[in-house]
């Protein structure tokens, strides 16, 4: 029996290594994906969406729950083709660096938490995945979540006591008041804390103390992902007097500034669990670092959580928001809270059933409280859009994003059938993306424009709208940037980075190799791109986009939020950071304060019209051949063999883990090339092309001349000549720019407006 036993191990270790030169090993025992929490192996079961939107959908698209949350990028999160083609790099990265693919489990952990929790994230290649987990963060997943520090919650130590006030319950004066919102509170908090004993820390000790408090005071918050989930069924939410057919708890954690946290401060716990944070062990080895400390003290990757922590908005009672935001959002005059502007009140009802008050009309218990509107909106207006393209019903449809996208499981894993489908929801997941434009739109103003023509001396303010730094996010590729024109005598004397709409990027970009060179009378300013570049000490790059790699900041030029402290923003690792230095004077203290960035340059004299734009582009071109070419093995960013002993860095193309995988590469590519237009289809799909967030100008705007047919300013000769090639081909079918009389065919009348122009813009 041993020997076949033996037989049966030698077998099986053989048939691993068939597959996979390198060595899986499970996520439950690998130590450096591990953080706090539930765990997969708690048996917590999700309900899908269309349990919730039997109810919560289909009665009130502009307040509904349903609607606009089909139509944001939580419901999107599994779908997600940037996701995808990240996820298949970070998978690489990961083999490169640690030896197996494991980093793959924490992107699963958020954008499929319902087959991360059923058990479904391993392999970690999203292979398992199934029916509603393509649905990304959903109902019953949001709605099952608790508060970790609930003692204190409960307690008023966390966010504050101030019941009636901030939580918005009426007459409540905190335990033992016996009003109902503090009622249904102590039940919540007696079902958290039955719940509180199940969490482990990975050495399999209590992650509480006795006093239903974190064992490490440092650990202060649930973020990266770190999601504490209920299995009873119950669905827990803001209001104390709702009314369901279901079980439901009264949760104050979903209208806390904290419940954002969970996945809105993102870091990297596999380089932290292999000791490189610098962080001090307080366990004696016995704990993880991720055990021990919140997520923002180790490796960034995003931070807008922290960015608003660190704002006046965050601070207790929050802070009024700029007159151009309260005027451009529809009156959000205050924010407290991550809720208040991106789940902002809407006066409606929150199911379709009948008896239900109308928020906050008929609520005595929350008088001053809406109805959450569940549209989350951030910035990303482009991969809704494209989604939305793939419902044949909406006039926006587009057969190549079909062709692009719906390969099927066995090609990209993506199952687009599967869940609530942008197939047949394409007209939420457009208005989705118009929301995301509009959120754009108010986010930012440019204030105080002033231009000397004498001295050529510009100024003018950026000022930062929202209550975490401009832009936030994701930073890979993600880019805004200042565009400066100039004119003098009707010419365009001077641009600023000038963006080349038929490369698909911006000029002079350096390092870019698909970058157009400036013209004589153009300029690259890199302070006036506002991103963020991660640099990597594994890799050997300054600048890098291999953010699973990443083990700092090389360029942080973002604006901050309003009252933003930079002193504490380096425990969070948010300072400003340039050339690779943290630079916390980059901003002054006025610009700290207030929330902007003031900019003075100089450009050329006796301009007489000067228009700045401030300008959004989701997904840039060089990420995006970053991510083609890290899949097709055609780059040459990671070394061979790998620092973990795999011999080849690139191996997407050729290990069978990948199969599902390895046409994410040129699919990204066709996507963001297609809805950019650089096929010839003339589409020019939003925050993939830059899309304007805002403007201002100084000066007179020079007219156009209707026959500057060239494009170069002032009329000469080389115009005549395609006046002419017109001419000569009488162009009686597309008459295109010599057609100056509108009418068909090029004639002595369009001859007679040209010559009459010829002296325009002379």
């Amino acid at each position: 029996m041993k020997i076949k036993t033996t037989i049966l191990i030698v077998f099986l270790i053989a048939i691993v290594f068939s597959v996979y030169a390198w060595v899986p090993l499970l996520v439950e025992n690998d130590p450096l994906v591990r953080m706090p929490g539930t765990q997969p192996s708690q048996g917590i079961n999700l309900e899908a969406p269309d349990r919730c939107l039997n109810c919560h959908a289909d009665y009130d698209q502009a307040v509904e729950p349903g609607f606009n949350w089909k139509g944001s990028m939580m419901a999107q999160a599994a779908r997600d083709p940037i996701f995808w083609a990240c996820f298949t790099v970070a998978l690489q990265d990961s083999i490169w660096a640690l030896g197996n693919a494991n980093a793959g489990d924490i992107c699963e952990r958020c954008h499929f938490p319902e087959g991360w929790l059923g058990g479904r994230s391993d392999p970690p290649n999203a292979s398992l995945m199934t029916a509603s987990d393509f649905d990304g963060l959903h109902c019953d997943f949001c709605h099952s979540l608790y508060d970790p520090f609930f003692e204190t919650t409960y307690g008023g130590l966390r966010e504050g006591s101030d019941w009636s006030g901030y939580w918005d319950e009426a007459g409540n004066t905190g335990p033992g008041s016996g009003t109902l919102s503090q009622t249904e509170a102590t039940k919540t908090y007696q079902e958290d804390l039955s719940l509180s004993v199940d969490i482990k820390m990975f050495s399999g000790s209590d992650f509480y103390t006795k006093f239903n408090v974190p064992v490490y005071s440092t650990y202060t918050e649930n973020g990266s992902g770190q999601y504490f989930s209920s299995g009873g069924g119950q669905k827990r939410a803001s209001f104390a007097d709702a009314e369901g057919k279901h079980q439901q708890l009264y949760s104050r954690y979903h209208k806390s500034k904290y419940f954002c946290s969970t996945c809105h401060d993102v870091s990297n716990p596999a380089l932290a669990n292999l000791g490189l944070s610098g962080l001090p062990d307080q366990s004696g080895g016995l704990d993880l670092t991720t055990d021990q400390y919140s997520a923002f003290r180790y490796f960034h990757v995003e931070r807008t959580y922290s960015e608003f922590m660190l704002s006046d908005y965050a601070q207790q009672g929050g802070a009024a928001t700029n007159p151009e935001f309260v005027l451009l959002s529809g009156g959000i005059d205050w924010a407290a809270k991550c809720q208040d502007c991106h789940m902002r009140d809407v006066t409606g009802y929150g199911c379709n059933k009948n008896g239900i008050p109308l928020r906050p009309d008929e609520s005595t218990e929350h008088p001053n409280s809406g109805l959450p509107a569940h549209d989350m909106t951030g910035g990303n207006a482009w991969l809704s859009y494209i989604l939305g393209t793939l419902d044949p019903t909406v006039p926006e449809y587009d057969p190549v994003n079909v062709q692009i996208l719906d390969k099927g499981p066995a090609v990209l894993t993506l199952d687009l059938n599967l869940g609530q489908t942008p197939k047949t929801n394409g007209d939420a997941l457009i208005a989705g993306s118009q929301r995301a434009k509009d959120q754009l739109r108010i986010a930012a103003t440019l204030k105080d424009l002033n231009y000397d023509s004498v001295t050529g001396q510009l100024s003018f303010k950026v000022q930062n709208n929202t209550p975490h730094k401009l832009i936030s996010g994701f930073p890979e590729g993600r880019r805004m940037f200042l565009n400066i024109k100039a004119y003098v005598n009707g010419c365009l004397s001077y641009e600023a980075n000038p963006y080349d709409s038929d490369a698909g990027t911006l000029r002079g970009l350096p390092h870019a190799h698909s970058s157009p060179a400036l013209a004589p009378t153009e300029a690259y300013v890199d302070e006036l791109v506002y991103e963020v570049h991660p640099k990597s000490a594994l890799t050997g790059e300054d600048e890098t986009f291999h953010f699973v790699l990443a083990t700092g900041r090389y360029k942080d030029n973002r604006i901050p939020p309003k009252g933003f402290d930079v002193a504490a923003s380096y425990e969070r690792l948010c300072e400003p950071v340039w050339h690779g230095q943290a630079d916390p004077n980059y901003f002054t203290a006025a610009e700290y304060a207030g929330g902007y960035d003031e900019v003075t340059m100089t450009i050329p004299q006796n301009a007489e019209f000067v228009k700045v734009s401030l300008y959004y582009q989701g997904t840039s071109r060089e990420y995006v051949e970053f991510l083609r070419d890290e899949i097709n093995a055609d780059a040459n960013t990671l070394a061979s063999p790998a620092p973990s002993g795999e011999p080849n860095a690139y191996i997407v193309q050729t290990d069978p883990f990948f199969s599902k995988l390895k046409e994410w590469g040129n699919t990204i590519w066709d996507l963001w090339f297609h809805n950019h237009g650089l096929d010839g289809s003339d589409a020019a799909v939003d925050c993939i092309v830059p899309f304007e967030m805002t403007s201002a100008s100084w000066g007179t705007e020079p007219v156009p001349c209707p026959v500057d047919l060239d494009g170069k300013c002032g009329i000469d000769f080389l115009d005549f000549a395609v006046f002419a090639s017109y001419w000569r081909n009488d162009c009686s079918i597309d008459c295109g720019p010599a057609n100056l009389d509108g009418l068909g065919g090029v004639d002595t009348a369009d001859l007679a407006i040209f010559a009459e122009n010829w002296l325009c813009g002379k």
